[in-house]
């Protein structure tokens, strides 16, 4: 009776391990390094800047998916300042966050809101996206844990070697999820492992939708002063209520 419990056991604890290691041979050990390397230089960050670029399909019913884009400047002061400046499809917007307050102004419309906001960076971009939908470009890749994540929704990934994007030698590396397709750029230059470029498909959607987006022009720990992520309201501006999705 004992030895059949042992022997149960053993077989039980083979097939468990012959299953882990089945699913995580999807995933590519180069990969994860080569994004364990962006994460971690990205977590020592003390400040830093970069524009960006982003284009996103919108589905209509009489064109199919329309492609939209906005493109602007992210200043970061860790652990809870930043300020976004984008222009594009959705209006000229800046943004400041200053560890207690969210403010947004809009220059199209001269009116501006301002709401209480969390703690740290991570913490607002968490909430304010949850409550009223603002998107953060480029937010994913600032998580501490962004690499478990992907890991853990990613049904393969692999590490496709070096490419060049534009001008520019990058690490390329794809995926696959339940809903979604998506490649990485990773900028080899200095062995800094900067994210250069996202792309994601929604293959589950309707239409296909895409979404990418470019990241360039980075300043690594530059001066910041404070004062610059303190938002005052322009001459005649209009105060609003920011509306929860």
């Amino acid at each position: 009776m004992v030895k059949k419990i042992i022997s149960s056991l053993i077989f039980a604890l083979i097939l468990f391990f012959s299953l882990t290691v089945k699913s995580y041979s999807q995933i590519d050990s180069l990969a994860v390094e080569i994004l364990d390397s962006m994460s971690n230089m990205i977590g020592e960050l003390e400040t830093c800047t970069f524009r960006f670029s982003v284009e996103y399909d919108i589905l209509d019913d009489n064109y199919g998916a329309i492609t939209h884009s906005d493109a602007g400047t992210m200043y970061l002061k860790g652990p809870d300042k930043f300020l976004v400046e984008k222009k594009g499809d959705k209006g000229h917007k800046k943004v400041f966050y200053n560890g207690k307050t969210f403010s947004v102004y809009s220059f199209d419309k001269n009116n501006y809101a301002t709401i209480p906001a969390p703690a740290t960076i991570i913490e607002t971009i968490d909430s304010i996206s949850q409550a009223y939908g603002v998107e953060f470009p480029a937010a994913d890749v600032f998580y501490p844990d962004f690499v478990d994540d992907l890991i853990e929704v990613s049904d393969k990934m692999i590490y496709l070697g070096l490419t060049m994007m534009g001008p520019k030698e990058c690490y390329h590396i794809a995926g696959v999820t339940g809903e979604f397709t998506y490649q990485l750029w990773i900028l080899t230059e200095k062995d800094s492992f900067i994210p250069f470029k996202l792309s994601i498909v929604y293959d589950k959607r309707p239409g296909k939708p895409r979404y990418s987006a470019l990241f360039y022009d980075w300043k690594l720990n530059p001066e910041l002063d404070d004062n610059m992520f303190e938002f005052t309201p322009p001459a005649g501006a209009e105060k609003i209520t920011i509306l929860k999705k």
